[in-house]
């Protein structure tokens, strides 16, 4: 897919989160499980959010975990992140990792224990993200985010 055919893709993800109808070729998938998992190796899922001033669509690429039919997403600065603040405000995330598309909700984990588990998660897959822990860095600790996904 070109870059061009990626930014449309997410940008219609946007759409469809905000309620706009988009052309056909930019549709979702609901992905199946063992699509996801096929995926879950992958380094980088693309979230789509709906800027809480702008209500524009704003797209990123972050680090993920997909365990056990959930998908984790971390926020670092403490939450400060735009991303973070504008899923506060619209819970609707679009999502792109590789060749599948798909939305879901966030849900926001509060729990210390729970947050701790996902972390060690994110240390495990992510070298960087061990190495971080190593001298102290935030790295791989941010505000953990599940993706509520659409099955």
């Amino acid at each position: 897919m070109t870059r061009f055919g990626r930014h449309l893709l997410c940008c219609g993800l946007a759409l469809i989160l905000a309620g706009w109808a988009v052309p056909s070729s930019a549709q979702e998938t609901s992905p199946s499980r063992p699509a996801l998992e096929a995926h879950a190796s992958e380094s980088i899922v693309e979230i789509t959010t709906i800027g809480r001033k702008s209500g524009q669509p704003r797209t990123i690429p972050i680090w993920f975990i997909y365990e056990h039919d959930r998908l984790y997403i971390q926020a670092g600065n403490d939450g400060k992140t735009a991303w973070y603040r504008n899923l506060r405000k619209n819970s609707q995330i679009g999502l792109k990792i590789g060749d599948l598309a798909f939305s879901g909700t966030a849900r926001f984990i509060d729990d210390p224990a729970e947050t701790e588990r996902i972390h060690e998660m994110f240390r495990s897959k992510y070298l960087r993200a061990r190495l971080a822990a190593w001298v102290g860095s935030q790295i791989g600790h941010g505000r953990v985010v599940e993706i509520e996904l659409p099955f």
